[in-house]
């Protein structure tokens, strides 16, 4: 029998902790930890100036939260989107604190993929007091963090599944590209989403929580990670194979 490490989940860009819960219904007898960042859900916002921040300082928030939680052991840190940049400073900065990751459709660090739908401010559309991403310092950050020696995953979107229309010329391959550099320098597996664009938590919540449980049971027994591919391909996932 496994023993129950905490799940902690970093939500993508503006997303409250609640985006998670088609996830969380499928990992009954889990604890699992979601967090709001400031001026996200419930959650008030920074007080001023409210400068722009690198991802250390979302990182040190969780590391902060879980503190008042009373969660200060291993826990297995699963990030969406940008969710996945704080998880990887997360990781180097707090690396005592990491049982196993698993990055769901990461943001690439320079972050901008599509010029004129992505915007730097971490809040709802329109929120004039959303805490801006100071992007060039967080990318040093992400291209300087190095990742402890956990039991990891990575998942990735459909190949041309972009919203609003279709990407620009050579976002599928850059974007293929950053994930299988992610999951080659963790050592690990690529497992695409079948059925998914980028929110691969909603599209396909069965398939996360398969990842989550992978890594969860691996972290647990201090074991590699184990993947069944009928068992993947029955939550609509695949390897790549590039």
């Amino acid at each position: 029998m496994t023993s129950q490490l905490p799940i902690v989940f970093i939500s993508a860009m503006g997303q409250p902790g609640r985006y998670w819960q088609p996830v969380l219904d499928h990992l009954p007898g889990h604890t699992t930890i979601t967090y709001d960042r400031p001026g996200i859900g419930a959650t008030p916002h920074r007080p001023p100036p409210n400068p722009p921040l690198p991802y250390s300082a979302f990182a040190d928030e969780l590391a902060a939260h879980l503190d008042h939680r009373d969660i200060t052991g291993p826990a297995v840190i699963v990030g969406h989107s940008i969710g996945s940049l704080i998880a990887r400073v997360y990781a180097a900065r707090h690396a005592h604190r990491v049982a196993g990751i698993v990055h769901v459709d990461g943001s690439l660090p320079q972050f901008y993929v599509v010029p004129g739908t992505e915007t730097p401010e971490d809040g709802a559309d329109g929120d004039t007091d959303a805490t801006a991403i100071d992007i060039v310092n967080g990318q040093v950050e992400v291209l300087y963090a190095t990742a402890p020696a956990a039991p990891t995953l990575v998942l990735v979107r459909s190949p041309g599944h972009w919203a609003p229309g279709p990407p620009p010329p050579g976002a599928d391959e850059l974007w293929l590209a950053s994930q299988r550099i992610l999951a080659r320098d963790a050592g690990t597996a690529l497992i695409v989403a079948e059925h998914s664009g980028h929110g691969i938590p909603h599209d396909q919540p069965e398939l996360v929580a398969y990842a989550v449980r992978a890594v969860h049971d691996a972290a647990a027994e201090r074991r590699a990670v184990r993947l069944d591919a009928e068992a993947l391909a029955a939550v609509g996932g695949h390897l790549d194979k590039p």
